[in-house]
């Protein structure tokens, strides 16, 4: 484009001063013509560009209606609820805004750039008019009239590639601009370490506050706990207690407001962040799985894992996804949804859990995170799932979250957490016997467990 700009430009002054020096006043006249044109077309292109931007928002609305439209997660609700008709009425209506807009400042630009570019049109015809003037009084000759319109032909015509050109140069600048500004962007959690870091071996939360941004709400309020090395410690507590951010802090996704976070007796900032999450594997709450195939599900998190394929069978296989991998018709390399591959394998929620799980485990690591990784299973699927951890985290630095009290037999402390605060810290045996907050919550879970189980009893009877 640059280049194409400078041979415009090169061939528009060579035209200007043949032009001139034939005929000053007529050079002057139609390069000053242009630049009325050349002003509105990069007001105009501004204008549209900063609209585009203001439409973002916009697209994005009918980008994500368009996802769930088609989306088999959402194809029940929809055809339920029969919500299919409105949210087609509500991609309309947000196509007809933005359409109107731009189609409106389109028009708008069309009129006044279409007036404008008529004035070189009007010199070049009094160009014509008065050399033919000039010729019919004597003074000039046909051949003047051929040479001063085809030089006014050719200045128009360099202009306008010169002005064609500019005006994509300034586009693609706009453009460029904010993508500068992007990448200007300043991360808040700064990665200013350079501690070496061999492996994780303990864990300490020492006076932890935090609030997520622009809420002010503290969800983390002075917290402290320790995890010694190979120890396995739970963090329980009702939801929105501040269990899952625990784990984002300790990961590095936000900074602290206040206190330190140590791995090792090690603040967690002397460390650079993939050094830090290199040796953590993590099952989040809200994990997702992938339209990929199974092996490529897990491959993901580390790459370059080792004898790949033997290391996801054993994965899938501590996760509980052995059916799922006897039915899968193209083994590791069956692909979950039908997105990419008709035969693909659709599942259950359950089912994808376990697929996040096995991810986990695949992923080598030296402590070990999960964050309620039993919430979408049933009851003996969750105890396959602990039985199974048993024997993986043998020896290892583990932190698990959960709001069910049943399956904190595999940690080795409690730490219990609410309204970001540290209750009680113990073993279970402990803190049943202390009759606090835990022994109340086990009780209540116990007692609606036993009644659930009372209801199933007599309608089998």
């Amino acid at each position: 484009m640059i280049l194409s700009a400078v041979s415009a430009g090169i061939s528009a002054f060579l035209a200007c001063v043949v032009v001139c020096r034939a005929n000053l006043l007529y050079g002057v006249l139609m390069i000053v013509a242009a630049i009325p044109s050349s002003i509105a077309g990069a007001r105009y292109m501004k204008l549209l560009y900063h609209l585009s931007l203001e439409q973002i928002n916009g697209e994005r609305q009918k980008g994500y209606l368009q996802a769930i439209a088609t989306s088999r997660s959402y194809a029940q609700s929809i055809r339920f609820f029969h919500a299919g008709t409105r949210l087609k009425e509500k991609y309309q209506r947000l196509w007809k805004t933005m359409f109107e807009a731009r189609r409106d400042m389109n028009r708008r630009r069309s009129i006044l750039t279409s007036l404008l570019e008529f004035l070189p049109e009007a010199v070049a015809a009094w160009v014509g008019v008065d050399i033919s003037m000039q010729i019919l009084a004597g003074s000039a000759t046909v051949g003047d009239y051929s040479l001063y319109t085809g030089l006014a032909a050719q200045l128009w015509s360099s202009v306008s590639l010169l002005l064609s050109a500019v005006m994509q140069i300034y586009d693609n600048q706009l453009k460029i601009t904010n993508l500068k500004s992007i990448r200007q962007f300043q991360n808040h959690v700064l990665d200013t370490g350079t501690r070496p870091l061999s492996a994780v071996r303990s864990i300490e939360f020492d006076e932890v506050c935090f609030s997520y941004p622009k809420t002010g709400r503290k969800v983390l309020d002075h917290v402290s706990f320790a995890i010694r090395p190979g120890e396995k410690v739970a963090v329980v507590g009702l939801n929105g207690s501040g269990k899952s951010t625990l784990i984002k802090l300790l990961l590095r996704f936000y900074e602290l407001d206040s206190g330190v976070i140590r791995v090792n007796g090690v603040d967690i900032r002397e460390y650079p962040i993939l050094e830090l999450r290199k040796h953590f594997s993590a099952y989040f709450q809200d994990e997702q799985s992938y339209s990929f195939t199974l092996l490529e599900n897990l491959t993901i998190a580390d790459p370059d894992h080792p004898d790949c394929v033997a290391a996801a069978k054993q994965a899938f296989s501590a996760s509980g996804c052995d059916d799922l991998l006897q039915r899968a018709p193209k083994g590791l390399d069956t692909y979950l949804t039908r997105i990419f591959d008709e035969n693909g394998m659709e599942l259950s929620g359950g089912q994808y859990q376990k697929i996040a799980l096995a991810r986990a485990f695949f992923r080598r690591h030296t402590a070990l995170i999960l964050d309620e990784p039993s919430s979408n299973l049933d009851p003996e699927a969750e105890h396959r799932l602990f039985e199974e951890l048993r024997k993986l985290t043998a020896g290892k630095t583990v932190l698990f979250t959960s709001h069910r009290l049943s399956n904190v037999s595999l940690a080795d402390r409690i730490v219990v957490l609410e309204h970001g605060v540290v209750l009680e810290d113990g073993t279970r045996e402990a803190l049943l016997q202390q009759r606090g907050r835990f022994a109340e919550l086990f009780q209540y879970q116990k007692e609606h467990f036993e009644t659930q189980a009372g209801k199933g009893e007599e309608a089998l009877s």
